[in-house]
């Protein structure tokens, strides 16, 4: 199998996995620059995330034409274009629409770090798009790409989502941390004023939770539930 194929093949089972974890629906998608290129792949606009298969991937330039595949590209795509352009350190870029990430931004509360899942965004909270429009124009990609600057998610308030990594595993375990700190602190605000960490500890914390052998971790457990689930199929 060609490296195309094998990031091919992963970034279906990534988007698969996004789907089981409830993180995208009917949309949101998952895209990877094929290495050393200004190339790019992603799943393709009207086919379900439960489903994506290698063949469903779409290849697209840095300027969002596609090159390669039989679908569509996502309307979103500037989210994309627009952030590896101006973070040539992506290698991955996610968008989302996870649930409990959009209740805080409705409710104009910030995430702050308060769980470990929140201490891998180090400090300080996630930045928040506050433009809930669909991300259709370069104009719109380059201002979410402001938001985000150099960190490694951003909120779309009252709309979903964007997490960018080194790598497709990377990003992915991003993804579930995102949506995890956001769903404790929601719980933990209905208890009351919440503790959020320290600085010290969001450091100590981060150290841990970055390790490449818990990312992998994280893959490798949601590979596991989606096997359970019957989502590993049809993939070559």
């Amino acid at each position: 199998m060609s490296e195309i194929d094998e990031l091919k093949t992963k970034l279906a089972m990534a988007c698969r996995m996004l789907f089981l974890a409830e993180l995208v629906d009917y949309s949101g998608h998952i895209s990877v620059r094929i290495p050393g290129t200004d190339r790019f792949l992603i799943n393709g606009h009207p086919i379900s995330r439960a489903t994506v298969t290698p063949d469903d991937i779409v290849t697209f330039n840095a300027e969002g034409k596609r090159l390669e595949g039989k679908w569509d590209l996502p309307s979103e795509l500037p989210m994309h274009t627009r952030t590896y352009r101006a973070r040539t350190d992506v290698q991955c870029v996610a968008h989302l629409h996870n649930r409990m990430v959009v209740v805080l931004s409705m409710a104009d509360r910030q995430l702050i770090p308060a769980s470990n899942p929140g201490a891998l965004f180090g400090q300080g909270p996630i930045p928040i798009y506050q433009d809930p429009a669909l991300i259709h124009t370069n104009e719109q990609g380059d201002a979410v790409a402001r938001t985000l600057g150099d960190r490694e998610a951003a909120i779309l308030r009252g709309h979903g989502s964007i997490v960018v990594g080194e790598s497709i595993e990377w990003t992915f375990a991003g993804c579930i941390d995102l949506e995890e700190s956001a769903t404790r602190l929601c719980f933990a605000s209905l208890l009351g004023p919440v503790r959020f960490y320290t600085d010290d500890e969001v450091n100590r914390v981060s150290k841990g939770r970055r390790k490449m052998s818990v990312i992998q971790k994280v893959w490798d457990h949601y590979i596991a539930k989606a096997r359970i689930a019957g989502l590993t199929e049809n993939l070559n």
